[in-house]
């Protein structure tokens, strides 16, 4: 093949495949109008799941004395909890109990947590989450024993319908204001041109990197969360107060949504 032919073949190419990007620029420079839309969903929960991180009361007082190695690790910390366990286990919808060893040491030098104890409960509301809390708070209080911290995530099989709901919401607000926009522009509403999802800033902490955490609501917070506060690497689940939250499945959702520009719209607004 002649050194023209390639040259000629190489040109040929190198056009074609600019072709879908030269597309792709055109559309991103379309004019548009971009808008932010929040959405919202929530339903009953089929069951929550709980974590109770249980701390020593002697620690206010001063350090605790070095614990003296075990024959059985986490035999003296599973007896000491014992009594809670119990407690919890004759409350009413408690599926499962369990107690989680080792937890780690307090990222600010507080307390050491002597255990968590995981327990799922079937069919919640917040009358029965908040009477658990208080047994649990009570058993505690009768071991001279505190609780640290309480996370709680809530779950149900629906969680796609959902997300759908509260996406749909998203875009109708987004679409609202947009409206809205293009009213005060003179100009038309298009189709939808890009979408994306946008963060929620749903709870009020931060993880170590200075992000927003979710709250409690549940279909399946990101496992890369560390959650906010002085027991951060000893718990998975997000901090749960049942006085600010609706004992529900909840989903969050933001959009930011690019809607195209069409001529012939209203005179602007001045």
């Amino acid at each position: 093949m002649s050194l023209s032919i390639v040259m000629v073949l190489a040109l040929v190419g190198s056009v074609l495949g600019a072709t879908p990007l030269l597309a792709q620029d055109a559309t991103s420079h379309q004019p548009g109008i971009t808008t932010t839309g929040y959405g919202f969903a929530s339903a009953e929960a089929e069951s929550a799941d709980l974590q109770f991180l249980i701390i020593n009361e002697n620690f206010y007082g001063g350090l605790p004395p070095f614990p003296e190695v075990e024959a059985t690790p986490g035999a003296e910390a599973r007896a000491t909890v014992a009594p809670i366990v119990d407690a919890i286990e004759a409350r009413d919808a408690v599926e499962g109990v369990a107690v989680v060893l080792p937890v780690v040491l307090s990222l600010y030098g507080g307390p050491t947590p002597i255990a968590r104890i995981d327990v799922t409960v079937a069919n919640p509301d917040l009358e029965l989450l908040t009477n658990l809390i208080v047994a649990v708070s009570q058993a505690a209080a009768s071991e001279r024993l505190l609780i640290g911290y309480v996370g709680a995530s809530f779950n149900t099989s629906d969680c796609d319908a959902l997300e759908s709901d509260a996406r749909q919401a998203a875009l109708e607000e987004a679409r609202g204001r947009a409206e809205i926009q293009a009213d005060l522009l003179g100009v038309g509403l298009g189709e939808v041109m890009t979408s994306a999802d946008v963060g929620v800033a749903a709870g009020v902490e931060y993880d170590g990197f200075g992000v927003h955490i979710p709250n409690s609501g549940g279909c399946a917070p990101h496992a890369a969360y560390i959650y906010g506060g002085e027991f951060s690497f000893s718990v998975s689940l997000p901090r749960f107060d049942p006085t600010s939250h609706t004992g529900e499945v909840e989903i969050h959702v933001q959009l930011q949504i690019t809607f195209a520009i069409e001529s012939g719209g209203a005179t602007p607004t001045t």
